[in-house]
């Protein structure tokens, strides 16, 4: 009672969706407040999901293939009516030329023999006429043209035989014949003979039907090729998912179908940033691990330097007041400055255990980088000439720094360089000014880092040397970040390339403790 109020969300209202979150809002003691702030927390709702339901369709494939049958369908059809239509037409003109041969034989017997002029009827195209005597089916078809003349002395003497009407359909040029011959008056024949020509429209129905058929076989031939093209760029964009599920750098390739082209674009450009993000959360990891364990170091160091650097004190004190407290037999006084220096030594080591901690470095001034490596390759010729190598520096450039902190950075990259080359070698070191940055890079010709553990050379501790501490690389490496710089390392064509950058300085005197830098 009193405390501020805990808000839980039911998920029965505001609708079924599970993805929903929100930020409860504290305080409020009256049940209008509580009700109002209730409402706004579900307004405020964020919804992960949709919650209008989708409906999942079958696939593109068995759209096309529908798209297909019904051309197909509709083509038949339309060429089956058209068909249909030809065939009725023709039954049409076939059955008005049984009835205009029966008409004109019923015309001939009422004119009769003497009304007959010609074999010309008033019907446009038809021939008629009558005939006598025993040859009157010769006679027939000596009148009509040549096509008919088969047809028709055929049915004459059918009819002459039976003494009945006899009806003819044959198929003559151009058309087909319909024919009636009927027994008349005096024992001759009444003839008739209409020739039934095809509907004008019949080729142009004819090429609609060719047109149809051909449009179906090129829908036929369009979809089947969509639906090949579209479950081959399917396929391909599935198979670039479950390479993509291993290697977010794994090619997407690209479609035809321009749609599939743009989705799979799409899908490379996610996976391209989502690579990158994996790149940035490695990073961060990584930057993450080594701020834990520089955190660790330093508190460790932290201790150990209080601890350690009050006993140094204490006996470089004493060993100082022993070296000017009188005469010393020269052995004493040698063993004395001996201590002193190693004194200095663990003093100047707890000092970059705590600039890899995190400790701020000394004071800062302008100072020539050019000279300074030139000065610590001097220094340390001696000791690279005992390993029979040798270092070669040049190069000029202006920075403004702790020119006892760098001086110790280049030392530790000079003599890692040193140890890694082969015997007569020679290390490289070369100072340039680009870009507002001053580059120290430091090259030698020896293995280098095993395959794999490249990452892992700036780690305190960490050493491929077994008399090596592992702090040189990650104490240099503080230093120049300190510095607001960088130290990298890149291999190529057999060469091992350290290059220490730091930011261009204002151009000046340089600075005094380069001087102490050089002994």
């Amino acid at each position: 009672m009193g405390g501020p109020e805990l808000a839980v969300w039911r998920g029965g209202e505001g609708g079924g969706n599970l993805y929903r979150f929100w930020t409860p809002v504290g305080g409020g003691s009256s049940s209008g407040a509580r009700r109002r702030r209730r409402h706004r927390q579900i307004q405020a709702v964020s919804r992960l999901l949709d919650d209008d339901r989708v409906r999942i369709g079958r696939g593109i494939r068995h759209r096309l293939l529908a798209v297909a049958v019904l051309g197909l369908v509709t083509a038949a059809l339309s060429g089956d009516a058209l068909y249909r239509a030809i065939l009725v037409t023709h039954a049409q003109r076939l059955e008005r030329g049984r009835e205009a041969v029966r008409d004109e034989i019923e015309r001939l017997v009422a004119l009769g023999p003497a009304g007959i002029a010609s074999t010309v009827s008033t019907v446009v195209g038809m021939r008629a006429g009558f005939a006598t005597g025993a040859d009157a089916p010769v006679r027939i078809a000596a009148v009509v043209p040549p096509s008919w003349r088969e047809a028709m002395q055929a049915t004459a003497a059918r009819a002459a035989r039976t003494g009945l009407a006899a009806d003819a359909e044959a198929e003559i040029d151009g058309g087909q014949l319909v024919a009636r011959v009927a027994p008349g008056p005096n024992g001759g024949l009444l003839w008739a003979a209409d020739p039934v020509r095809p509907s004008p429209n019949l080729q142009s129905w004819r090429l609609v039907i060719v047109a149809l058929a051909f449009s179906a076989l090129l829908l036929v031939a369009s979809a089947s090729y969509s639906l090949v093209t579209v479950r081959r760029a399917a396929a391909g964009l599935q198979g670039a998912l479950a390479a993509l599920g291993d290697d977010l750098t794994a090619p997407v390739p690209r479609s035809e179908i321009r749609e599939l082209d743009d989705i799979a674009v799409g899908i490379g450009a996610l996976a391209r940033r989502l690579e990158e993000a994996r790149r940035i959360q490695e990073r961060m990891g990584r930057d993450l691990a080594r701020q834990e364990r520089l955190a660790a170091l330093g508190r460790v160091v932290a201790g150990v330097a209080h601890e350690v650097r009050n006993p140094l004190a204490s006996i470089k004190l004493r060993l100082d007041l022993a070296a000017t407290g009188g005469a010393l037999p020269p052995e004493a006084r040698a063993a004395i400055d001996h201590a002193s220096s190693e004194i200095a030594r663990l003093d100047r080591l707890v000092a970059d255990l705590l600039i890899v901690s995190g400790r701020a470095l000394g004071t800062r001034a302008p100072l020539e980088v050019g000279r300074l490596l030139a000065a610590r390759a001097e220094a340390l010729g001696p000791w690279a000439a005992l390993r029979r190598v040798s270092i070669a520096a040049h190069g000029e450039g202006r920075a403004s720094g702790d020119g006892d902190a760098l001086a110790r950075a280049l030392d530790n990259v000079l003599r890692n360089a040193v140890e890694a080359s082969p015997e007569g070698g020679t290390v490289e070191a070369a100072v340039e000014a680009s870009d507002g940055w001053i580059r120290v890079r430091v090259i030698d010709r020896g293995a280098g880092v095993p395959a794999g553990r490249a990452g892992e050379i700036f780690e305190p501790f960490f050493t491929t040397k077994p008399d090596g501490t592992g702090l040189g690389l990650a104490i240099s490496r503080a230093i120049a970040r300190a510095h607001g710089g960088d130290l990298t390392y890149a291999r190529a064509a057999e060469a091992t390339s350290l290059e220490l950058t730091l930011p261009a300085g204002e151009r000046g005197a340089v600075a005094p403790a380069l001087e102490g830098a050089r002994a």
